[in-house]
């Protein structure tokens, strides 16, 4: 027997089985969705090749992917020029975007890393960076004990006493 709910509990009963089954959607519904998207973007863009060029220029500049489907829907004498306005702006907004830097950690103090890239150098960059410096035309960094060094900074226990580390 099932037990009788209230008219108030039956309508909110019903409300959140309607949006549990609202959130997923069939390969088809989705299909759907991407092509009136493609559709609405064709609508508003082939033919105007300016609009096209400005969409494609805010596609590459927010650091989207190039997605320039949308053009097939376009009368032949239009999908190209329609193509190249977008590809043409996003290559330039793409070109023009900010340079993003996620986050830069430098190396742990007394953390085991592993050693240059090169042993002979004549900059710091020829070390592979992560601490490592060039000193008298040899990489240096994060040596362990009896290791040749020059500052306290060249050795892994931060300790440099007479050219050498020390623990």
């Amino acid at each position: 027997m099932i037990p009788s709910l209230s008219p108030h509990r039956l309508l909110l009963a019903l409300g959140a089985l309607s949006l549990a089954g609202g959130g997923c959607l069939s390969s088809d519904a989705l299909q759907r969705r991407t092509y009136e998207a493609h559709y609405q973007q064709a609508v508003q863009l082939c033919g105007h090749p300016d609009a096209a060029f400005q969409d494609g220029y805010n596609a590459g500049y927010a650091g989207d992917r190039m997605r320039s489907d949308w053009t097939a829907m376009c009368v032949a004498p239009a999908r190209a020029e329609a193509f190249t306005a977008y590809q043409t702006g996003f290559l330039q907004g793409a070109n023009n975007a900010p340079i993003k830097i996620v986050h830069a950690i430098a190396p742990i103090r007394g953390r085991l890393t592993t050693g240059p890239a090169v042993s002979q150098c004549t900059f710091s960059s020829d070390c592979g960076g992560e601490g490592y410096t060039c000193r008298d035309n040899t990489c240096m960094g994060y040596g362990s004990g009896g290791e040749r060094c020059v500052f306290n900074a060249d050795c892994l226990s931060d300790h440099c006493f007479a050219g050498a580390c020390r623990e």
